[in-house]
């Protein structure tokens, strides 16, 4: 009998477990779709209801429906403002009557300036919609251009790196690349447990960085945003037999010797 409660009651377990996991992975899912560097404003709107209908459902359980109303909030903000960020960097290049190849920087009221033509608003624009805004802005101004314009993705990459720090790159950078950009990691470093970061979160683990490596993923895959940070950490040192002996025995002998004191 007691057998069976407890078979049943690890099944439940199970179960629940399993229906947690779900839950999990399809708020991951959508946070990486709704997320991604060229996320057009319906895709973000449809995300932002699927994050709704995830809130309002009773068969997930408190902190994953909190996750999906805080996530929902975040989207619909993001449409009001847009995705750019005062310090943002943007390459342009304009071709036509006026030619123009070059970095330029979000400044306050989270405008640019367009050298030699005019002021750009930028509140309220995706990054999916820049360059529709641009080359709508620009041609009341100089007909006939064309132009193409990339936002830089300012990235951390921190720990047993050659050079730590933020660097700017576009949403196309493979991941690998990023770290070599960053000098590459260090002798020491333990790039089988590389980890993206965001906020004191951890929303990349190790074996989806493996696996991001390997098959050359992008920071827009991977739905890499702004402000994340890849975390390199070093190698722990390799366990000494001695000290595992050392352990063993400070453990297991004090319970050795109750169980045979207590031995009828």
């Amino acid at each position: 009998m007691i057998r069976s409660l407890i078979a049943i009651s690890l099944t439940a377990l199970a179960v629940l477990h399993s229906g947690a996991n779900a839950a999990a992975a399809q708020v991951a899912a959508v946070r990486v779709n709704s997320t991604s560097w060229g996320a057009t404003r319906e895709e973000i709107e449809s995300a932002a209801s699927r994050f709704d209908r995830l809130a309002a459902s009773t068969a997930y359980g408190e902190r994953l429906r909190a996750v999906a109303r805080t996530e929902a909030g975040a989207l619909r903000q993001r449409l009001t403002d847009g995705d750019f960020q005062v310090g943002d960097r943007i390459l342009l290049r304009v071709e036509g009557q006026v030619m123009i190849d070059d970095t330029v920087t979000v400044m306050e009221g989270r405008r640019i300036t367009v050298r030699g033509i005019r002021q750009v608003a930028l509140t309220g624009v995706l990054r999916s919609e820049l360059e529709i805004k641009l080359r709508a802005e620009l041609t009341e101004v100089v007909r006939n251009v064309t132009l193409s314009a990339s936002p830089l993705m300012r990235v951390a990459v921190f720990g047993s790196v050659v050079r730590p720090g933020y660097i700017g790159v576009p949403s196309s950078t493979r991941l690998d690349q990023v770290l070599m950009l960053a000098g590459g990691p260090v002798a020491n470093a333990a790039i089988d447990n590389i980890t993206v970061v965001r906020a004191d979160t951890v929303i990349l683990e190790r074996e989806r960085i493996v696996a991001a490596v390997a098959s050359g993923a992008t920071l827009d895959d991977l739905g890499i945003r702004n402000g994340d940070q890849v975390l390199v950490p070093p190698q722990g040192p390799p366990w000494d037999r001695a000290a595992v002996l050392q352990i063993v025995s400070i453990f297991l002998f004090p319970l050795l010797t109750i169980f045979v004191i207590n031995q009828p």
